[in-house]
């Protein structure tokens, strides 16, 4: 009996356990200042499609611990959604996906090839360790994990794809 007792202990333990390491734990970060801000998804469709920081909060969202490779950021710690998870929301898989262009608020942008977001896991940031994003990079900052950090562009506002 006591070992009936011991194994039901041991199953809800790890149970628990499993649920704190699923998700990435968004519930907590308080996006109501941005959360209605739109990303416009060009190139997906004949009509742009419009995104909000609240819709990508409700999608599959990762929490990513890394380090910029110029330094120039230091350690972070990123909470969003995947580029991957955004594009698999609109029925276009990643790799259908030739060219993205990322556009910032502040007129920096640049493009990253098919190789390029194939081989790098790209997140579209609303929280950085665990806070909201402040005024200089909210809605949305990429985070590139182990690239220079010229890639994390912020005031994300606009992403344009060329599909094949």
């Amino acid at each position: 009996m006591l070992w009936k007792i011991k194994k039901t202990w041991v199953a809800f333990v790890l149970a628990a356990a499993l649920l704190c390491l699923c998700g990435c734990g968004t519930d907590d970060i308080n996006i109501s200042g941005y959360a209605d801000e739109e990303i416009v998804l060009a190139g997906l469709a004949e009509e742009d499609v419009v995104i909000t920081i609240r819709d990508m909060k409700a999608m599959d969202c990762v929490t990513v611990r890394t380090e910029s490779t110029s330094d120039k950021i230091g350690k972070v710690r990123a909470t969003g959604t995947t580029l991957e998870t955004v594009l698999a929301q609109q029925g276009i898989a990643l790799e259908d996906v030739r060219k993205v262009t990322f556009h910032g608020a502040d007129d920096y942008a640049y493009s990253l090839n098919a190789d390029y977001i194939s081989e790098y896991d790209i997140i579209l940031a609303f929280s950085i360790d665990g806070e909201p994003l402040d005024e200089e990079n909210a809605p949305c900052r990429i985070i590139i994990p182990k690239s220079d950090s010229a890639y994390w562009l912020r005031l994300l506002d606009r992403i344009e794809f060329e599909l094949d």
